[in-house]
């Protein structure tokens, strides 16, 4: 009996996949589409910047291969080996379900071949120009205790030209890139994503930060705010959707991070300046962690950043007749 059960719900399922266009626009009725996204192998790639090698992983829209003329926004995932298998599975269910368009994932980190250790050298390449590694005043001197710093590079500005200026070209002689590209970082990488905000303030269309170290680096990323600020343009054409985890104060390290008051610091920055363009939506996740915030804030990110879209493809479900 239930056997004959899933087999009749799975006819039904086939049905409504062949009902008329309007009831899923995006996937369901692209001839040969695939039903999820195509993972590439990953690359390594050596830039100019840097004397040894990224991973770089690319994930291609279900729809790619059997619409050669159409283009596509490009997701970028800082620390690849973490993050970006939770970016195209967010994507493929949002994808899916018509609650945001397709999108190529494309993540930048270490390989993961050299485990945590390679995933280390974020340290270097996501810190801006700056004193030390972490905020200023009573947090420095705690994280001092068990985080002693020595001098090391700060080399974001070396990481940005590399994604933006060497990475995003060769790839877009290859890939079908729309010309709209959105950064997602976590943590040290939304410490990327806040300094290049200011810094290259036209790489990114929009941005997904997650619990964003806003403050290390002795405020690096406020002092580029407070120099954007002083500069001739009050222009910044970007949306941005910032999250962090309740949770997070909970841990004694986070906080000699500032991850909270940092976020917090850092919307009511943008909030106050009114930049043209602008447009920032943030969330403080009841009992959410440093790691459990992780897929909430990108899939409350790509849904919030693409609810317009969203809205006019339209639900992938059958509608009530009329």
């Amino acid at each position: 009996m239930m056997l004959r059960s899933f087999a009749k719900f799975g006819l039904l399922l086939l049905a409504v996949a062949t009902m008329p266009a309007h009831a899923n626009p995006q996937l369901a009725y692209i001839e040969g589409a695939r039903a999820n996204m195509e993972v590439l192998r990953t690359e390594r790639i050596r830039s100019e910047q840097f004397n040894y090698d990224h991973a770089v992983t690319i994930a291609l829209p279900a729809s790619y291969t059997v619409q050669p003329e159409r283009t596509y926004p490009v997701l970028w995932v800082l620390d690849d080996p973490l993050m970006t298998r939770m970016a195209i599975s967010t994507v493929d269910l949002l994808v899916g379900g018509n609650m945001m368009p397709e999108v190529i994932v494309i993540g930048v980190g270490s390989p993961s071949e050299e485990g945590l250790a390679g995933v280390g050298k974020r340290i270097v390449e996501f810190s801006p120009p700056g004193d030390g590694f972490a905020p200023s005043g009573l947090a420095a001197e705690e994280m001092a205790k068990v985080a002693p710093f020595p001098p090391y590079p700060h080399r974001a500005d070396d990481f940005l030209a590399f994604l933006i200026d060497d990475l995003r070209p060769r790839l877009a002689d290859r890939y079908r890139f729309s010309g709209e590209h959105i950064l997602h970082g976590h943590s040290l990488g939304g410490m990327l994503g806040g300094y290049a905000l200011f810094t290259r303030p036209d790489a990114f269309n929009k941005m997904i930060l997650g619990s964003p170290a806003m403050a290390n680096v002795d405020d690096a990323v406020f002092k580029a705010e407070e120099a954007f600020a002083r500069g001739d343009s009050t222009t910044l054409p970007v949306s941005i959707y910032v999250g962090a985890g309740g949770a997070e104060g909970n841990e004694w390290f986070l906080s000699a991070s500032n991850i909270l008051s940092g976020t917090a610091r850092f919307v009511d920055r943008l909030q106050l300046r009114g930049y043209d363009g602008l447009e920032i939506q943030s969330e403080f996740y009841t009992g959410e962690d440093h790691y459990s915030v992780a897929p909430r804030v990108l899939l409350d990110g790509l849904r919030h950043l693409y609810r317009k879209e969203a809205a006019e493809i339209g639900s992938s479900w059958p509608q009530r007749p009329e």
